[in-house]
């Protein structure tokens, strides 16, 4: 029996080829779902780890100790070991700290001027030297201590000098070394930002001036600075930072109940346990369901095509093999060998679909969406694809049988007979069931809430793609057979030949519908599929803002500003920008206007192009005063109204150095009378520059060791600023008594000076004491417009009262909307664009910011990053519109989208495969047929059109229908699945 299977096989080779490569897209399309599915889980799981923040990723406990007769750090590994044993799962960096809360204080003898103090902490981070850049050495011995750059700045500490730190733990003030300085290596990195009392966010309460950052960073001891000075209590702290193996190795709910439990162990053992991992695990559960059920829907739905076009391939091919089903039953072969024989020739090639298929499909999925790590789920996607290979066999198996039915049952003389008989009526009442069915489903799809048919949206376009199809195709029967007549009445025996094919030959109506349903959901998955990367695209390029954006460090905005304008002095390639978002109630974008065209990835969304926001943002302005040469002088006349020996007055004279640094140039005291104030200035020599800020009147005690806005009673008039060097004057005394050239502060804080013009100069009085409130005690040259300009997203935050202010650091400008858009880069639907140059100058804070970047244009020269770090940026990070539409295009909804355009691909393949195999079962009949057509006088250009034309017409007008089809599809039924999970969706 198998010699006479294999030799019917050999005599159809090309038909049994094509059966072959049907059976194996079926069967590598059941294997990869598994794979796919659980390689999934897996990345989406990586990617959600990768791309939560720290927040979402750390589990803390904290504990409260002393420390008698052992060491701290003995303390501290204890619990992180217990804190291990509780939460009871791997997939964990660790952290450990134990710190001090209490104030670090300058010793007056080793301050130049008054006392300073900082809010920070005394902690000793495990590890923390090999994570920062420190310049001095690792504080380790007893005695020694660290401080972070902004905290020494502040204090005007270096290595050498002593600290001491004061707190209601201590029975005494600690008296430590400082011997290192230090600056994080990565201020965003989980060692860093995991815990709070590490790098300070926020400024202290009413800063003075001079504070444009947050100063109380911790002080770094090591174990034996807090065992020598024996703390009555010490707070221990374990991070725990999940890692993608944590949900990888794991499943949700189990890292869910092992957390639930932790916390309440946690209690007993006297620790505090807080951890926001829920939420993360909330984002991996919902996308690993979406992909659960997507990718399943779109592989039955694949598995449905595979055995119906294997249904037609058998059904055909079993037209050929009918005389010898009916030769073998007149020579009274018994029915299971008849059976077997028939089976046989499609039974053998689908099982070597299946061997074939099964490697197949685990390469596909895994050059798809990559390996399976954990090797348990490896053998659990292995033992799956086994059974859905199994399923897919075993359902083209029955599907060859039931297209083999026919035959089988029929008579000798049935089968012997050149033409079969027509096909029953229940197929025809089979094909209108379905119809009922799919128009039920969209229906209902269209009418009923969105979760209550979430399955049923990934197959509304098969469904609605099959009722169409069924219908299409009657019509094209039905078409053709109404073309006839014409065809004939108007001589054209080459149409009513190729129409009479089509409306008679049987089983066109079916491969006609296969034809529409792959095109169809060819087109529907790939508009879904391509929309969604669309919106990936759309989504990153709003978020980040440009090709790429760097997060550096500089030491202000002003230094950030200078240093991109020198590392790309064309303005074509790099942009500065500074980003606020919990400054007030304002989200805020600063950003180098002139450059904003060039470099930014602008979107119709932002209102205006980027050239009209950049004119818009960064109108003409005088120009800015620049003190050049070492050596300052102004010329003053002072009178005091209200005579106060008590009391020391000075002038300030406040600029911006050329690294973008305030500058205090202290001069004074001021006598009555005219006066010829000196000092030097040496550091305005270098290029631009000093940019002069403002002019402040300040008065301090006879110590003279702290500094104040001045109190009522003094006029300074100014008459003359120069400057050693050839060009002597810096203002003019025309200048100075033009008032249109001066402004007050426009930060919202009352000023303190009353400002006139003289006749020979600026008249500055100090106004009458306010109550409450600090004021400011400055005039500053009007080198920026005021009020700022800006472009505010829809919605405004209303203001109740007051003028309309943007606020950003410790700044509140009063700003004019000129232009309104429904989202602004970076920021969203709520936030507000404004320029950074005259932003700084406007609030002369001389700070940085919350996040200091460097946006780079596309096609920014590769090595721009070096020239920035050359110029004295620090580059923490990077980030792309590409980077991130790729993040996004790694979550659960566009994986399932993804795995059902590659499945919408294999139907295709699969009714191409079905239409060679029914033009090579027909070749034999066909060329009878046409061969009577030439014995009947038929011309040889008539049969060869008759010929091909019925295959061109059946295959054009299937596939324009299914283009049709798709089309309607997308408007009626539209997306299946949103391709954010987080529901973001374009304006």
């Amino acid at each position: 029996m198998l010699a006479l299977v294999l030799a019917a096989l050999r005599a159809r080779r090309a038909q049994a080829l094509t059966l072959l490569v049907l059976s194996t897209l079926a069967a590598a399309a059941a294997a990869a779902a598994p794979w796919y599915v659980l390689a999934s889980t897996e990345r989406v799981a990586t990617r959600h780890m990768e791309t939560a923040p720290i927040q979402e990723r750390s589990l803390e406990t904290i504990g409260e100790t002393k420390i008698e007769g052992g060491s701290i750090t003995d303390i501290v590994a204890a619990q992180a070991e217990l804190t291990q044993q509780v939460v009871g799962l791997d997939g964990f960096t660790v952290y450990t700290q134990a710190h001090v809360t209490g104030q670090s204080s300058t010793v007056p003898a080793s301050s130049a001027s008054e006392p300073r103090s900082t809010g920070s902490p005394l902690v000793m981070r495990t590890d923390a030297c090999e994570h920062a850049v420190i310049e001095g050495r690792c504080a380790t011995a007893a005695g020694e201590a660290m401080l972070s750059y902004r905290t020494a700045r502040f204090l005007r500490l270096k290595a050498g000098d002593p600290i001491v730190f004061t707190s209601t733990n201590l029975n005494e003030p600690a008296q430590l070394t400082v011997v290192g300085v230090y600056r994080p290596d990565d201020p965003a990195d989980p060692f860093w930002s995991s815990n709070s009392q590490l790098v300070a966010q926020s400024l202290p309460t009413s800063p003075p001036p001079e504070i444009t950052e947050p100063v109380d960073d911790a002080v770094l001891v090591g174990a034996a600075t807090l065992d020598a000075i024996k703390p009555k209590n010490v707070r221990t702290i374990t991070d725990l930072i999940a890692q993608p193996a944590l949900l990888v190795d794991h499943q949700p709910d189990v890292v869910r109940a092992y957390l639930d439990a932790a916390t309440v162990d946690a209690a007993n053992n006297r620790l505090t346990l807080t951890t926001s991992i829920y939420e993360v695990i909330k984002d991996i559960e919902r996308d690993r369901q979406l992909v659960s059920l997507g990718v399943p829907v779109g592989a039955f739905q694949l598995l449905i095509l595979c055995w119906f076009a294997l249904y037609l391939a058998v059904k055909y091919t079993g037209e050929e093999r009918r005389p010898d089903i009916g030769l073998v039953k007149l020579r009274g072969a018994t029915r299971g060998r008849t059976w077997s024989l028939v089976g046989g020739q499609s039974g053998l090639p689908m099982l070597g679909g299946a061997v074939l298929g099964l490697p197949l499909g685990y390469l596909v999925a895994t050059a798809v969406n990559g390996a399976i790590r954990d090797p348990a789920v490896r053998d659990q996607a292995f033992q799956l694809s086994l059974g859905a290979v199994a399923l897919a066999v075993v359902g083209a198996l029955l599907a060859a049988l039931l297209a083999e039915r026919r035959s089988l049952g029929a008579s000798v003389a049935e089968l012997l007979r050149q033409s079969p008989a027509r096909a029953g009526a229940w197929r025809d009442l089979l094909d209108l069931v379905l119809v009922i069915i799919a128009v039920a489903a969209l229906w209902q799809l269209r009418n009923r809430a969105e979760g209550d048919v979430a399955g049923l949206a990934l197959l509304a376009p098969g469904l609605a793609a099959l009722a169409f199809a069924l219908v299409a195709a009657r019509l094209i029967t039905y078409g053709a057979g109404r073309l006839v007549e014409g065809a004939l009445r108007h001589g054209r025996p080459a149409r009513a030949l190729s129409a009479i094919y089509l409306a008679r030959r049987p089983g066109v109506h079916r491969l006609a519908a296969l034809i529409i349903v792959t095109v169809a959901l060819l087109c529907t998955s790939f508009l879904t599929w391509n929309a969604g990367q669309e919106a990936g695209r759309h989504r990153a390029e709003l978020e980040v803002g440009a090709d790429r954006v760097l997060t550096v460090r500089a030491e202000n905005r002003l230094a950030l500003l200078e240093a991109v304008r020198r590392a790309d002095p064309g303005g074509k390639s790099a942009m500065a920008a500074v980003q606020s978002l919990s400054s007030g109630n304002d989200r805020v974008l600063l950003v180098d206007s002139p450059r904003l065209a060039a470099v930014a990835a602008w979107r119709p969304e932002y209102g205006l192009s980027a050239a009209q926001t950049a004119a818009l943002l960064h109108p003409k302005a005088p120009d800015p005063v620049y003190v050049t040469g070492g050596q300052l002088t102004l010329d003053v006349t002072n009178h005091y109204t209200v005579p106060d020996r008590q009391r020391v007055v000075v002038l300030d004279v406040v600029m911006a150095d050329p690294a973008g640094t305030r500058t205090v140039v202290r001069l004074g005291p001021l006598t009555e009378g005219q006066q010829r104030l000196t000092a030097p200035v040496p550091a305005c020599t270098k290029a631009p520059g000093c940019r002069l800020s403002s002019l402040n009147i300040m008065q301090s005690t006879l110590e003279q060791k702290i500094f104040f806005a001045s109190r009522p009673g003094i006029e300074v008039t100014v008459h003359g600023i120069t400057q050693s060097g050839p060009d002597q004057t810096v203002v003019g005394r025309e200048t100075l008594a033009d008032r249109s050239r001066w402004r007050l502060d426009v930060n919202g804080v009352p000023p303190n000076l009353i400002v006139v013009p003289a006749t020979d100069g600026l008249l500055l009085k100090v106004a009458p004491i306010r109550t409450g409130g600090a004021t400011d005690p400055g005039v500053y040259p009007l080198d920026a417009p005021a009020p700022i300009m800006s472009v505010r997203a829809r919605p405004l935050k209303p203001r109740l009262i007051g003028d309309q202010r943007v606020s950003y650091g410790t700044t509140a400008l009063t700003e004019t909307i000129g232009a309104t858009a429904a989202r602004l880069p970076r920021l969203g639907e709520q936030g507000v664009l404004v320029d950074l140059e005259y932003a700084d100058r406007l609030a002369a804070d001389f700070g940085a910011g919350e996040s200091l970047q460097v946006w780079l244009a596309r096609d920014a020269p590769p090595d721009l990053p070096d020239k920035l770090r050359k110029e004295g940026l620090i580059v923490l990070g990077e980030e792309s519109i590409d980077s991130v539409a790729e993040r996004y295009a790694s979550f659960g909804p566009p994986l399932t989208l993804q795995f059902m355009l590659l499945s919408a691909i294999i139907g295709v393949a699969l009714a191409a495969g079905a239409t060679i195999i029914v033009a090579a079962v027909e070749r034999r009949p066909r060329a009878r047929e046409l061969a009577a057509l030439r014995h009947q006088g038929a011309s040889a250009r008539l049969v060869k059109r008759v010929s091909i034309e019925g295959y061109l017409v059946l295959v054009g007008v299937s596939v324009l229908l299914g283009l049709l089809l798709a089309a309607l599809i997308h408007a009626y039924v539209g997306d299946v699945m949103p391709y954010f999970a987080d529901g973001w969706s374009a304006p």
